[in-house]
């Protein structure tokens, strides 16, 4: 194992912990991944992670065809929607699926999430859609979300959960709970019918700094 693949192993035991810690996965669901930088590779948590105690030694790197470099388990389920993005998007660097709780909720009724928040536009680009939905473990449900992010940073799956991409680990955990954030206050606030958007004309500035500092197209 050479010291970059070794970092980026370690990288992903880090952002495991981190998202376990902040309450959005549960043991065994969701997935990290890791671009390894100037090769059509990359390093995805394994099948079934347990991210209270995750070790580099599970985490396997693989090809963006999907051919199994390295790693002692099976690569999780889901490398193919990391795959996808990785092969369409070359800012794409870090990639994290969760099922956290209330982005989860909004899932199964095929919703997305407008731009309540300002932080939306600064780090998302924007709302969040909901991708049509497509079967765990195939390249179609890459390509719906894809298709569906359009120029953002993030989606939710229907019947699934959620989807951030980004320049950054950091930034990815970062904005999967800025995300689950959103969703909560976006569902606790659907039990009135008085919810008021931020208006088109005040959004541009926002979505600039998002171009500027965060955009992965």
């Amino acid at each position: 194992m050479n010291n970059q693949i070794k970092q980026l192993k370690e990288q992903l035991c880090w952002a495991s912990q981190e998202i376990y810690q902040r309450n959005l996965v549960n043991v065994g669901e969701g997935n990290i991944s890791v671009r390894v930088n100037g090769k059509k590779e990359m390093v995805i948590t394994p099948s079934r992670n347990d991210y209270r105690k995750p070790i580099p030694e599970d985490m396997v790197h693989l090809t963006l065809s999907g051919k199994i470099i390295e790693g002692n388990k099976k690569p999780s389920s889901e490398s193919s929607l990391h795959r996808v993005f990785y092969n369409a998007r070359s800012n794409v660097n870090c990639i994290i699926h969760t099922h956290s709780p209330y982005t989860s909720s909004l899932s199964i009724q095929h919703k997305g999430i407008p731009v309540i928040f300002e932080e939306m536009l600064i780090f998302l680009g924007g709302s969040v859609p909901c991708a049509k939905y497509a079967m765990s473990g195939t390249a179609k449900l890459g390509k719906n979300a894809l298709e569906t992010m359009g120029n953002q940073n993030a989606v939710i799956l229907a019947n699934h959960g959620s989807l951030v991409v980004g320049k950054t680990m950091e930034y990815c955990v970062n904005i999967t709970q800025l995300i689950e954030k959103m969703a909560k206050i976006y569902v606790l606030a659907n039990y009135s019918s008085d919810i008021k958007k931020i208006p088109e004309e005040k959004q541009v500035d926002f979505r600039l700094r998002f171009v500027d500092e965060f955009s992965t197209v």
